[in-house]
């Protein structure tokens, strides 16, 4: 018992939930390696929401980027696989390359002095240098 106690502490301790966003770069690939994350981790099912891949034209190409939100996913073995009091992983992916964020909630919004879509993450109130209020990034 202790020794199996030991291993996962370890596991846990030195392995990253993060997905390593340098080794995949595509929307499928994100999924594929968080649902080989839940199911290494004790045999447990994954699922993820219809959600979980979104479309939004940030670069304004008119070819929408792919945001992959963890948010979206569960695991039967773990409630806290993709995230924990920072945040949820987020994944943007802008012309092959993958932007790595933790949120707890975001959104999409378009403001009107150029047109530009404008993704708004709340985040961790540590991430304004504040520790008492919410916390908001604005990315183009």
């Amino acid at each position: 018992m202790k020794v199996t106690l030991y291993i996962t502490i370890f596991v846990l301790c030195f392995s990253s939930n993060a997905l390593d966003a340098e080794l995949v770069s595509t929307a499928p690939e994100i999924v594929q390696k968080a649902k080989s994350q839940c199911t290494e981790l004790d045999d447990g099912k994954f699922n993820a929401t219809e959600q979980a891949v979104t479309l939004h034209d940030f670069t304004g190409d008119g070819r929408p980027e792919k945001v992959v939100d963890a948010a979206q996913f569960s695991c039967s073995t773990s409630v806290s696989l993709w995230g924990g009091s920072g945040g949820t992983y987020l994944w943007v992916i802008v012309n092959g390359k993958t932007y790595e964020f933790l949120a707890h909630k975001w959104r999409v919004v378009d403001v009107d002095v150029d047109g530009q879509q404008v993704l708004l993450l709340a985040v961790h109130s540590s991430e304004c240098s504040d520790t008492i209020g919410p916390c908001y990034r604005a990315l183009v």
